[in-house]
């Protein structure tokens, strides 16, 4: 059914005015934190994002969700964890010019790199929006692994040549989220790419997993592609350690049942699930809370 009238001019008057005004923002954004070295860029957007961020509608969002997966805290508590969320994140934005350069300047600690050596069938990085997400894929591209990865469009497609400059940050391929995504990760695996999957987001499609106790839309269709192309699994956990250093630890290849039916795929989604839960217990602060991970049920 077509959009009402009304949603319809509304929509054209976003893509008019709002689409052009958001674009400058994040550019200049952008090119502000370029001309900064990384630790002051990080600092700066860091600061301003905890004071921007509680005045916007998603931090009552990310309160929501913080309450449902973690009841315990008291207001107190949350306030710290949703301070420190808004923190990183914008270290994550301010960081973002520089990722390359983290690597390059030894502010990135790799564990468990050993477990990519001579591996030629490639696999699947999966990780989670915690500490700085960007970072994770440098694990297997410092180990002599190509790798691939997906991306959600952005709603402001003015701002499309941001995913562009991740693409040639990762010198590998980059898929878009959906059909495209499919393909990718089976073309990614004849290529013998690694592909990186952050999975802890909601899907549209997928399976009802777990997760902080609550039904969430989970991604299996990695775990269907690794098991009929007996390719491994492995965690890629990013962590901030402190200021813009970080470690990323890559575990060792996850056990893969032996068939795709349901059953075994939703055992080993629940553990996946829960280990991503373990990773934020141990640092809330660092993880995304205001994305809809559970839905608008929250």
């Amino acid at each position: 059914m077509a959009d009402p009238t009304g949603k319809l001019i509304l929509r054209r008057l976003r893509q008019i005015f709002i689409w052009p005004i958001e674009a400058t923002i994040v550019f200049v954004i952008y090119f502000f934190a370029r001309l900064l070295p990384v630790s002051v860029a990080s600092w700066m957007i860091g600061a301003f994002m905890r004071t921007l961020g509680p005045m916007t509608p998603w931090h009552s969002r990310a309160r929501r969700n913080l309450m449902a997966a973690i009841p315990i805290l008291d207001s107190q508590g949350q306030n710290t964890v949703l301070r420190a969320m808004w923190w990183n994140i914008g270290r994550v934005i301010g960081e973002y010019p520089h990722i390359s350069t983290l690597t390059r300047k030894g502010r990135v600690e790799f564990v468990g790199q050993e477990n990519l050596q001579g591996l030629k069938s490639g696999g699947f990085l999966i990780g989670a929006h915690i500490g700085n997400w960007e970072i994770g894929p440098y694990a297997a591209i410092t180990a002599g692994q190509s790798v691939a990865a997906i991306y959600r469009p952005l709603n402001n497609p003015l701002l499309a040549s941001l995913l562009e400059r991740r693409q040639a940050t990762y010198s590998g391929d980059i898929y878009r989220k959906g059909r495209e995504a499919a393909l990718g990760m089976v073309s990614a695996l004849k290529k013998g790419q690694f592909m990186c999957l952050l999975v802890d987001q909601k899907l549209r499609e997928g399976m009802v997993v777990p997760f902080f106790g609550r039904h969430a839309t989970t991604s299996i269709s990695y775990i269907k592609l690794a098991i009929r192309k007996k390719v491994p699994v492995m965690y890629m956990h990013t962590e901030r350690l402190k200021g813009s250093r970080f470690r990323v630890t890559i575990s060792s290849p996850l056990t893969l049942p032996d068939t795709d039916d349901d059953a075994s795929i939703l055992e080993l989604a629940t553990e996946i699930n829960g280990t991503l839960e373990q990773w934020i217990r141990q640092r809330p602060d660092q993880w995304f809370w205001p994305h809809r991970r559970w839905g608008k049920d929250i």
